[in-house]
């Protein structure tokens, strides 16, 4: 998954008290950042997939209706798995950024995002690209789904970030926290 409303998604079980709130926080990333750099990385390997699907003989039309198909297949789930998780969730409360608190770098957030999901359907697609040019059209349109699912969510963060008057840090993990920082930190 790491699309994400994003942090507030994976980061929503959060139910920190007020010992752990006096913990330092562990390794933060940029949420809204992170949920851009991994849009705009699944955005280009799906494509990239698609193309080389088309250069392994797909019809261009049976190309784009299997891409489209996977984009909708997973953009008509997505929706359905948010919605069952909404009842065991809440928006998890931001905390202030404690001082000496950074962000890892941009590269390194992108790295972290991109284990399991997109690296492991991306050699999927590289395996049925070699097997079934039509299977990888499927899948790349999967990873568009995903990719799209990642900017929704980086809107999603924005308007947060708005709300709160600062950048959103979230910790790395299931059980991390976010934390509110000044907008110009990043």
């Amino acid at each position: 998954m790491t699309a994400i409303v994003a942090a507030a998604a994976v980061v929503a079980e959060a139910g920190a008290d007020a010992t752990s709130r006096a913990e330092p926080a562990r390794a933060l990333v940029d949420a809204r950042v992170q949920a851009l750099l991994i849009a705009g990385l699944r955005l280009a390997i799906a494509v990239a997939a698609l193309v080389l699907a088309r250069l392994r003989g797909l019809e261009p039309g049976q190309a784009a209706g299997l891409f489209a198909l996977g984009c909708g297949l997973l953009l008509v789930a997505l929706p359905a798995s948010v919605t069952r998780r909404r009842g065991r969730r809440g928006t998890p409360e931001a905390q202030q950024l404690p001082p000496g608190a950074e962000p890892v770098p941009h590269r390194r957030a992108l790295a972290l995002a991109m284990y399991p999901s997109t690296i492991g359907l991306s050699a999927v697609i590289a395996v049925a690209l070699v097997l079934s040019p039509a299977l990888a059209a499927v899948l790349a349109g999967i990873l568009a789904g995903i990719g799209l699912a990642a900017l929704y969510s980086a809107g999603q963060l924005a308007l947060w970030e708005r709300e709160l008057g600062g950048r959103l840090l979230a910790e790395r993990g299931h059980d991390g926290r976010v934390f509110v920082g000044p907008r110009g930190h990043a």
